[in-house]
């Protein structure tokens, strides 16, 4: 199956790297290209959570992931500061909280910082 258009998921995923790109933040949804160096940002899947008649809202998670380990205060507070800036740039308010991400299934899992975000698409 081809597809010519982004499906709704997809435009709302590019909503959101659209809005941190805007804020000067560089964020990524390409997964299998994804590396942080020491820090990335990753809009990861969407799950859609309303159908309107016009829109779909889904919510899907902003992963601050570190390239290295949180063992030092200088590691927690670069992924914690970019926490901060990709909240502020995401409309309505948020929270966040520590999580991991696996970029392959046979690799150790990378220290993250994850945000559930919101956004609604118009149907096309």
């Amino acid at each position: 199956m081809a597809v010519d258009t982004l499906t709704p998921a997809s435009r709302a995923m590019q909503h959101i790297v659209d809005l941190l790109e805007a804020a000067g933040i560089t964020a990524t949804r390409d997964a299998g290209a994804f590396f942080p160096r020491p820090v990335g940002v990753l809009v990861a899947l969407p799950s859609l959570t309303s159908r309107l008649l016009a829109a779909r809202t889904f919510t899907m998670p902003v992963l601050i992931v570190s390239g290295n380990p949180l063992n030092s205060s200088r590691n927690v507070d670069l992924v914690y500061a970019l926490a901060d800036e990709v909240l502020a740039a995401l409309p309505g308010e948020g929270t966040y909280f520590p999580s991991s991400w696996r970029s392959a299934p046979n690799v150790e899992p990378l220290p993250a910082v994850e945000i559930t975000v919101t956004a609604t698409v118009p149907e096309e």
